[in-house]
């Protein structure tokens, strides 16, 4: 089991995030940052405060083990002299017999650059230093985590916030030019919501998982589920040898080829889109090759894109396992995500790899 606190300390301390602990009593244990100053002095019942005033009962469920969590999302005011709505996640660690809170702000493009600006120069110190001593391994498995926290919250808060944004402004031009439709609005901007709550969740489950776990990919259910869900044709073609390869890079391939799927329903205006997967020869061992094409408007990659960070998540990804990720584009000529990934290959001979 991750400890949180240790883990993100370093962020609560710079307050990117705010965390705090409460006993088993509900009595305030500690507080760090400014995000969580709404709770109340430590020592104090929690359920003093504003944001937790009435909800004892849910807090017994959680210790009982009948809920998973309790999230208190786009919350206003929650500190004095923070503007931006602030979300927060109360666990419950049985190991330790309390609950554990963990504050954030909605997340926009400077607080995601942070983290992830922050991991990418403790991910070269780390590298370094383990070449020399593997007694640093402690800072590799620390920086990993918070990798991993900056990559889940792009895909789901992040996603999240921009389908209510949209689903928001169509409301509000319903209002003006077509009454009747608010409804339907408004319970699909409850649905995406929902869903987002949901991939929050799973974010933080991932969160309390080893680094190395690995997922059995069911990469056709994957593109099957995206056709029915965007109406875009989807064709496959996966080589048998492949097969073998994308169950060992079962995680990196899920997370690049759901990215790119949402670029594409989001971004591309396709009618088709093309997955292939097959496997080439390596210097050392072979390597997994897979393929997302789709024949929509495309982008010039040349072009920054400030706020965006799902490309560089793809190709971070990659690297993690040894691998690259590039991506070709043009206006009007569609785009190819093409990711390349070692498998076959002894853990020291592939480049790139990051111990735990």
């Amino acid at each position: 089991m991750i400890d949180l606190s240790a883990d993100l300390l370093p962020a609560a301390e710079a307050d990117v995030i705010g965390l705090a602990v409460i006993g088993a009593d509900r009595a305030m244990v500690r507080k760090i940052g400014r995000l969580v100053e709404w709770l109340p002095a430590i020592g104090a019942d929690c359920c003093d405060c504003v944001l937790l005033v009435g909800m004892e009962a849910e807090l017994a469920a959680l210790a009982a083990g009948e809920r998973d969590m309790i999230a208190l999302a786009g919350v206003r005011g929650a500190s004095p002299g923070i503007a931006q709505p602030v979300t927060a996640v109360v666990l419950w660690n049985a190991e330790q017999s309390h609950y554990f809170v963990i504050a954030m702000p909605d997340f926009a493009a400077r607080q995601v650059e942070t983290l992830l600006g922050s991991e990418r120069r403790a991910r070269r110190l780390m590298e370094q230093q383990l070449e020399a001593a593997s007694a640093e391994v402690r800072f590799a498995s620390l920086a990993r985590t918070r990798l991993r926290l900056a990559r889940d919250l792009h895909d789901t808060l992040v996603h999240s916030i921009v389908a209510l944004l949209t689903q928001i402004r169509l409301i509000r031009h319903y209002l003006s030019t077509d009454p009747a439709r608010v409804a339907d609005g408004l319970a699909t901007a409850e649905d995406a919501a929902a869903s987002g709550l949901t991939r929050a969740r799973e974010a933080i489950a991932r969160l309390r998982m080893p680094d190395d776990l690995e997922l059995d990919l069911d990469v056709e259910g994957l593109l099957t589920d995206f056709a029915e869900r965007s109406g875009i044709k989807v064709s496959t073609q996966i080589d048998d040898r492949a097969r073998a390869g994308l169950r060992d890079c079962a995680l990196t391939v899920q997370r690049v080829v759901s990215e790119a799927l949402r670029n594409v329903q989001a971004h591309a205006k396709a009618r088709h889109v093309t997955f292939r997967a097959f496997e080439e020869p390596a210097a050392v061992g072979r390597k997994l090759v897979v393929e997302i094409r789709d024949d929509g408007r495309g982008f010039d990659t040349a072009l920054p894109k400030p706020g965006h960070f799902g490309l560089i998540g793809m190709a971070e990804f990659a690297e993690l396992v040894g691998g690259d990720c590039a991506v070709e584009s043009a206006p009007g000529q569609g785009t190819l995500v093409r990711i390349s990934l070692p498998v076959g290959v002894p853990p020291a001979a592939s480049p790139g790899m990051l111990a735990d």
